[in-house]
């Protein structure tokens, strides 16, 4: 088991009312594991990312990864920076910087060499069949090319969790599947372990897990 959520819960403050968030949500993941979270906007998704990441803190409950519990003296900076990937709705790359260069950014920043980044990730962009786009800038890249390319970013430190939010939230049918590629071979070939947060029905087809998020609660 490498991600484990046990009874979790979280409120916030609105207009001086307590607004339920999640509500004694579980559940769990295994490595090679596509899970996809289902819920409509303002289900709790993005929270429960935000508190899985450590940039939130939930109410009560507690998170487990990969053996370890994720409680005050867990050191989240290591985690997000060599466990933990994360791909958004929108695709975040520096529009001063080209396709190889965003992707190269996460490992330079775990300390490695600029040569051997840019190793890394021209290893990663001929893998995936994307060094056309090598020394391309982000501003005549697609929507479909940029979110693959902010993908590649999200796992160029190998984590063993990748969290991504929307990821297909932006982009049409036909980078959809080319999306829904790229996660498997990840999956399959590096270990990683996907959680997606969607309301696109057709990530349920790459995904050996689906959870429905409704009320705070998974059902």
């Amino acid at each position: 088991m490498l991600l484990e959520v046990k009874n979790l819960n979280k409120s916030f403050e609105v207009n001086d009312k307590s607004v339920t968030i999640l509500k004694q949500l579980s559940f769990s993941i295994n490595s090679n594991q596509i899970t996809s979270i289902y819920g409509a906007s303002g289900s709790g998704k993005s929270t429960l990312f935000n508190i899985i990441s450590g940039l939130m803190t939930a109410d009560s409950g507690d998170i487990s990864f990969d053996g370890k519990l994720m409680d005050n003296s867990f050191d989240f900076t290591k985690f997000r920076k060599e466990n933990l990937g994360v791909v958004f709705q929108e695709d975040y790359l520096l529009s001063e910087f080209t396709a190889i260069e965003n992707i190269m950014l996460p490992y330079i920043i775990a300390g490695n060499s600029r040569k051997e980044s840019y190793k890394k990730a021209h290893s990663l962009l001929e893998k995936f069949d994307l060094l056309y786009i090598e020394d391309s800038y982000p501003s005549i890249l697609s929507g479909g090319e940029k979110q693959r390319i902010s993908i590649l970013r999200a796992i160029i430190n190998n984590p063993k969790l990748i969290l991504a939010d929307e990821p297909t939230g932006s982009i049409d049918e036909f980078n959809k599947e080319k999306i829904f590629s790229l996660f498997q071979n990840i999956a399959n070939e590096y270990g990683s372990s996907i959680l997606i947060a969607t309301h696109d029905n057709n990530v349920s087809k790459i995904s050996n897990k689906i959870l429905n998020l409704s009320k705070g609660k998974i059902k």
